[in-house]
């Protein structure tokens, strides 16, 4: 324990869940300065670079810091989960919420994927796969988490970025087939298509009925999809040499996804071979960014048993996108499911960062709010909401004692989400909101925390 006496004399944070005692020496996390460090003692010291204080040597709490702590320590490392159980999916923007989301996870039974982030997102927050994934693992060793967690190579449309991000060691690939949606489809069915559709037992008992127009119309829309799913697994993820979780994305499209279609998807892989962990459908109603669900929910709880009864009968976890802040739709899913399902959140991260902002430092939260207001039509292209800037209350009339008040409105909520890529691309408000993150860490964690706890109290409390 001789480190962290050294530590209890310096002007340190310290993370006693952190420490960790080797053959070689020991370890622990430090904040100073805003900045994340890792403090090493002994032998172990001349694997790390870093600065030597004399007992111990302080080390950036960088990339090829946390190779290092991935080769020493299994559990910073990601793993797949496979198709058991619920996983919830976080999004970090900033690299600054994984220790609060590791703090609301571990009070659940749920597993959680940290590293979470879709090109879209890297490409507006400047961040690379790599510093998205140094954050998850330095947050697990800070926090001492040792159940496991996985990183997702979010919304990936093409092969290639499936190849990158399996090198890059994502435990996860999530094949977003919106590009290849629609194009393809049969001239006449096969009599394999009667067997599995038109005259399959296992699919009338699921309430499922195709016809022969229907099925021409589904190698339309997903064959595609199929073809791309096919290719990403052969040459991808069973060649990997070791377990990665698939998820096949069908959500992001206009249309509903019916029965019969998530149906169709699922037999067709399975048919080819290829080992689903999870699919998304696009399930009834909206599920628009950073507010509730907005449909009819008796017809979501019924149709979503249906989805659950199919994922089910082919072994894989039913999934669903866009879930922060869908507290009515997350007891539905996890009553339909049995709590075998994957739930994907995000931006959520992103608004819990202006929310402390407003609270804590109301001049730069003024430059935020005028920023977003710039980018809005810009951010429109990368996501469909409903934001009417007529319900927006005029940043001039607002005291600034209720600025937070914008956090509490749909339409000031959706503009504040997803106007994130242009505030950031100002250099100096993105460089004055990590300074805020940093010299407020605590606050930021607590109020991340508080969000996700309501989030997972939906799932478990009412499910």
């Amino acid at each position: 324990m001789e480190l962290m006496k050294y530590l209890a004399q310096e002007p340190y944070t310290v993370y006693p869940n952190s420490h960790e005692v080797c053959a070689a020496g020991e370890l622990a996390m430090v904040c100073c300065g805003g900045e994340l460090y890792l403090a090493v003692s002994g032998a172990l010291r001349q694997r790390f670079t870093g600065e030597d204080k004399g007992g111990y040597k302080l080390c950036p709490a960088d990339h090829c810091n946390r190779l290092v702590i991935n080769r020493l320590l299994d559990y910073t490392r990601p793993v797949a989960f496979g198709c058991e159980g619920t996983s919830f999916g976080f999004g970090d923007r900033l690299g600054f919420a994984n220790a609060a989301q590791v703090r609301s996870v571990r009070k659940t039974a749920a597993r959680p994927v940290l590293a979470q982030q879709s090109l879209r997102e890297l490409q507006l927050t400047g961040r690379s796969r790599s510093e998205v994934m140094d954050s998850a693992a330095w947050a697990v060793l800070r926090e001492g988490y040792r159940l496991g967690y996985s990183c997702d190579g979010d919304h990936l449309k093409t092969q290639e970025e499936i190849r990158q991000a399996v090198e890059d060691g994502c435990s996860m690939i999530t094949v977003d087939c919106s590009l290849v949606m629609g194009r393809g489809g049969a001239q006449a069915l096969s009599q394999t298509d009667r067997a599995d559709y038109l005259e399959s037992a296992q699919a009338a008992a699921l309430n499922l009925h195709f016809t022969e127009e229907m099925l021409l119309q589904l190698h339309g829309v997903y064959d595609g999809a199929i073809a791309l799913s096919r290719q990403v697994y052969d040459e991808s993820i069973a060649s990997a040499g070791r377990p990665i979780d698939l998820e096949i994305s069908l959500d992001e499209t206009e249309e509903t996804t019916t029965p019969e279609g998530h149906y169709f998807v699922a037999r067709e892989l399975q048919r080819a071979g290829v080992a689903v962990t999870s699919m998304a459908p696009r399930f009834v109603g909206e599920f628009q960014k950073a507010v509730e669900y907005r449909g009819d929910v008796a017809e979501l709880k019924r149709t979503m048993h249906l989805h659950a009864a199919i994922a089910a009968h082919f072994g894989y976890k039913l999934s669903l996108h866009s879930a922060s802040e869908k507290f009515v739709a997350l007891p539905i899913l996890m009553e339909a499911t049995g709590g075998h399902c994957h739930i994907k959140t995000s931006g959520t991260s992103w608004l819990e960062v202006v929310e402390a902002v407003s609270k804590g430092d109301y001049p730069l939260y003024r430059r935020i709010h005028a920023a977003a207001l710039e980018g809005i039509e810009e951010a429109r292209h990368h996501y469909v909401v409903h934001c009417d800037l007529a319900n927006v209350p005029a940043l001039d009339t607002v005291a600034d004692e209720h600025l937070a008040d914008y956090l509490l409105q749909d339409d000031s909520r959706q503009l504040l989400h997803i106007t994130y890529g242009h505030i950031l691309d100002i250099p100096e408000l993105k460089r004055d909101i990590l300074q805020f993150l940093k010299d407020n860490r605590a606050l930021y964690e607590a109020e991340a925390e508080d969000l996700y706890d309501r989030h997972f109290a939906a799932m478990y409390e009412r499910a």
